[in-house]
């Protein structure tokens, strides 16, 4: 049987994407006005962000439950019983805990679920997601196909520049990052994920200065395999910064992608990232 792949709608992944690859995408929920919203279901990206840019959302966010992995599961437990779950950090939601939850109850019925942290989120862990998927179709088991998310999520890396830091804080995924609270007045802060939380990487004053940073970050891994961009409201800035990439980096699949409700909701308007992964030694 082939084995499925799962992962969850932080993967920021395009629904064509998930589609040719075969990945079932679990929604994560953002909450507006005590309404709760599926993403990528029940609220589009261009009506999130347009309630976030005018203030009228002060949105929240909640993982799946663990009913709502074991539906899942259980689907696609009538075409296989190897199922690999790839998920944004644990450090950052309780959705690779409710999904391990799932996965144990489902070896009671004979189907095996493995679970792995990308330690990420957004495209960067698309691109652990995506190497898992392209195991799978060149006829990978279970096995080898758990071995290259895990060896995939020592070599992504996703740097990312935020217009304030006050929606990281509200929502408690600052990480490491707190130390800048009070310090950035104006300037622009440049983040990234390391160990699967959020960790700061400087500051500067303008954004064409932000946007060479992340520009210079990425670059400096010319092993480079997969490269992307993606942003919350600024399009023509993550455009013109993937193709100076893609020309940067020419050996390296190039993608852009919008960010979604939930990641978009502790990002802010503004958000630029860029995500890579080396290739193996």
């Amino acid at each position: 049987m082939t084995v499925r792949i799962v992962t969850d709608s932080t993967v920021d992944m395009p629904p064509n994407l998930a589609q040719q690859w075969g990945i079932v995408v679990v929604p994560l929920t953002v909450v507006i006005a005590g309404r709760a919203y599926r993403e990528g279901l029940d609220i589009d990206h261009e009506t999130f962000y347009k309630l976030l840019v005018e203030g009228k959302a002060n949105p929240t966010t909640s993982a799946p439950s663990v009913g709502d992995f074991l539906h899942i599961y259980e689907e696609l437990a009538r075409e296989t019983d190897e199922i690999l779950s790839i998920h944004i950090s644990s450090k950052l939601s309780a959705t690779y805990s409710n999904a391990r939850l799932a996965a144990q109850a489902m070896r009671e019925q004979g189907v095996r679920v493995e679970v792995v942290d990308s330690r990420s989120v957004s495209l960067a862990m698309g691109f652990v997601v995506m190497a898992a998927a392209r195991a799978v179709q060149g006829g990978a088991g279970l096995e080898q196909a758990l071995a290259v998310a895990q060896r995939c999520t020592q070599r992504v890396h996703l740097t990312f520049v935020l217009d304030t830091l006050e929606y990281l804080r509200r929502g408690g995924r600052i990480g490491r990052a707190r130390a800048l609270l009070g310090t950035m007045l104006r300037a622009k802060p440049i983040l990234s994920l390391r160990d699967g939380e959020v960790h700061p990487e400087g500051r500067v004053r303008t954004r064409a200065q932000a946007l060479e940073r992340l520009y210079q970050m990425a670059v400096a891994y010319p092993r480079a395999t997969e490269v992307g961009v993606g942003y919350t409201t600024t399009r023509e800035e993550a455009e013109a910064l993937l193709a100076r990439l893609a020309a940067a980096l020419p050996q390296a699949r190039a993608y852009l992608t919008r960010i979604g409700p939930v990641v978009g909701t502790h990002g802010g308007p503004g958000v630029i990232g860029v995500g890579v992964m080396e290739g193996e030694e």
